[in-house]
């Protein structure tokens, strides 16, 4: 009986080596995979930070143009540089008094026309400033602060 447990140990113990170099084998595959896997996702946030990085350079550049193609470049005569850095400088308030000039000018029409068909004039006054008016005042205030205090949070924090 010893003698075929042996024969049969023995036999079975051929397989043992090629057995243990098929499963050093599968896990080192395993393990190559996973390395590849990893390498490929490295590469893939490389290229995603890489592109990130040609959109920033990108938008810096079309700033710097931007910037660039508004600067007032000297014309020789004084008051006609004085006058368009000036201008330069108040175009957008310009452009907020232009608007709210237009709305005044609209109001004051409304206003006439009502009074000229009879209406009391303390309704005029108490109609004449409407949930539109008081949304559009609050939008443009809303507007004007929240910009200075945007301007203020990303100077401050994203520098």
């Amino acid at each position: 009986m010893l003698t075929i447990l042996t024969a049969i140990i023995g036999f079975l113990g051929g397989f043992v080596p090629d057995i243990l170099k098929m499963w050093k084998d599968k896990k080192d595959k395993e393990h190559e995979l996973a390395v590849m896997k990893l390498q490929m996702e490295a590469q893939e946030k490389l290229h995603t930070q890489r592109i990130e990085e040609i959109n920033t350079e990108a938008d810096i550049k079309e700033s710097e143009a931007l910037y660039k193609s508004a600067e007032l470049k000297p014309s020789g005569i004084s008051w006609v540089d004085g006058f368009m850095y000036f201008y330069n400088s108040t175009v957008r308030p310009t452009v907020t008094y232009g608007f709210v000039g237009l709305y005044a000018l609209h109001k004051l029409s409304c206003i006439k026309l009502a009074l000229e068909a009879g209406t009391d004039k303390w309704l005029i006054f108490r109609d004449s400033y409407n949930e539109y008016d008081q949304a559009t005042l609050t939008l443009v205030l809303s507007y004007y602060f929240g910009q200075r205090q945007a301007k203020w949070v990303f100077n401050k924090f994203y520098k």
